[in-house]
């Protein structure tokens, strides 16, 4: 704790609630990348001398490996993840380490560590979205997809549709997610390092060096945006909650169609339970699982956007309570990935037993329409005879020859109903339920992931040259007038 300021030592519950060192782990290898791009920048420039911007970077180096052992232990009284990082660099090297520190405060820093921290994030969930909608398209374009349902609007039959064209439909969902993701991470181009506590320094630091070495675009503009600006975290927490949304949307169509009496979705043994009391159940609870993770991402956006809209300019210790929302809501949504594409894959789709009711009545609309009926006619009378239909308990698939031309007598020598295989194939509009059209949006969707598949590669080898480069000399001072003492 740094308490010189002060006379007496920090109280113990005040200690305890200031604490951030629990969720602080998550930013460990961020905040030692940061540190050892700000030392080699302070060695670069001058303002510390070569020989401890280089003990201070070896000093760095072993505190990686050691937390990439999981042998690095974080202590609370430190208070966050950055004095324990300096008070095991001053421990390994001795008073260089108290240098690192120059030109740089705690509040640039936890930015600086949070984008870097967000960024590798948002490619995770990149990934993880394409992979569950590369594997609904693979599905759709399996056996399973040329099985015909009835499409529900309001949990009701509607029309009749291809399997393929519902996972398709949600492979888009979350082809959207993974292109959200990317584009919040590709907006993640100012870096704050160096803006100081608020304003700033006057040492002469290079931002520029620092924020090329991190791979981000430029310095930020401002400081006193740089170290209270969390539009990227809310941005994340925002593209969760509508990544929770869509996730409980299929869900939910997983719960539905596993009902006995629905009878269109089996999942595998891996990803359901039994009854602690009937042994006959067969719960999709993982499916369950994944619906409710949804109301917890909306309330982690809104709790977030509550600490932020009553804060002044620069850094406000308010901040810290943000983190572990942002942390909690990346794990959850990884986890719940991880969980659902293997769901998908091992799932059987089916052909329901039971029928699905008169689906074919928009095509007997749309038949009397293309004899000259005005639709709200055509479409009264169909109703109509619906209703009596009904109220005898049979369909329009029951009726006789003579009740037929008697009720359409505009339909002789055509085909007015569809039987439920063709009915899908009358709707040839683009987007539509037709073979061809479902083959274009599966096209559509391997396109758009193998473009999500491979920004994402690309950007994790750019990042790892990013590392890779840190191994390399110190460049010689190159803009520095600052002499150290």
């Amino acid at each position: 704790m740094l308490r010189e300021r002060f006379s007496r030592p920090l109280a113990k519950a005040a200690l305890a609630l200031s604490s951030s060192v629990r969720e602080d782990a998550e930013l460990l290898r961020a905040d030692l990348w940061g540190s050892r791009v700000h030392a080699r920048m302070l060695g670069e420039t001058g303002i510390l001398p070569a020989p401890a911007a280089r003990r201070i970077d070896r000093g760095l180096r072993a505190i990686e490996r050691l937390v990439a052992q999981g042998r690095f232990q974080l202590a609370s009284e430190l208070e966050d993840v950055h004095l324990n990082v300096e008070s095991e660099l001053v421990r390994r090297i001795g008073r260089d380490g108290e240098r690192l520190h120059t030109g740089r405060s705690r509040n640039d820093q936890v930015a600086t560590d949070l984008l870097l921290w967000l960024r590798e994030a948002l490619l995770d969930l990149e990934e993880g979205t394409t992979a569950v909608a590369v594997e609904l398209g693979r599905r759709a374009e399996g056996p399973d997809g040329s099985i015909v349902v009835a499409g529900w609007t309001h949990l009701q039959p509607a029309q009749r549709v291809y399997v393929a064209q519902i996972l398709g439909t949600h492979a888009l969902r979350f082809l959207r997610d993974a292109e959200r993701f990317r584009s919040i991470r590709e907006r993640i181009v100012d870096c704050p390092l160096g803006s100081g506590a608020l304003a700033g320094s006057s040492l002469p630091l290079d931002r520029r060096r620092s924020a090329r070495l991190l791979g981000f675009r430029r310095p930020s503009p401002s400081s006193l945006d740089a170290v209270s600006d969390r539009d990227a975290v809310l941005e994340t927490l925002s593209a969760l909650a509508l990544l929770g949304v869509h996730t409980s949307s299929l869900a939910e169509e997983l719960v539905l169609g596993s009902m006995p009496e629905v009878g269109r979705v089996r999942l595998a043994d891996e990803f359901v339970s039994t009854s602690s009391l009937m042994p006959h159940k067969r719960n999709p609870d993982l499916a369950e699982l994944l619906r409710g993770e949804s109301g917890p991402a909306i309330g982690r956006l809104v709790a977030h956007l509550a600490i932020l809209k009553g804060l002044p300019l620069a850094y406000n210790r308010d901040l810290q309570v943000g983190k572990p929302l942002l942390f909690e809501g990346v794990e959850r949504a990884r986890q719940g990935l991880e969980v659902l594409e293997p769901m998908l894959r091992t799932a059987r789709f089916l052909a329901p037993a039971s029928p699905a009711g008169d689906t074919g009545s928009v095509e007997l609309v749309d038949a009397l329409v293309a004899r000259g009926v005005p639709f709200r006619a055509a479409h009264g009378r169909v109703a109509r005879l619906l209703g009596k239909l009904e109220r005898t308990h049979r369909t329009l698939r029951e009726l006789s020859p003579s009740e037929w031309d008697r009720a359409f007598p505009e339909l002789e020598g055509t085909p007015g109903l569809p039987d439920a295989e063709e009915e899908p194939e009358r709707r040839t509009t683009e987007g539509g339920s037709a073979r061809r059209a479902v083959r274009s949006l599966l096209t559509e969707v391997r396109a758009r992931g193998w473009i999500a598949a491979a920004a994402a590669r690309s950007e994790r080898a750019r990042l790892a040259r990013l590392r890779h480069l840190l191994d390399a000399p110190l460049r010689p001072h190159f803009r520095s007038t600052h002499r150290p003492s």
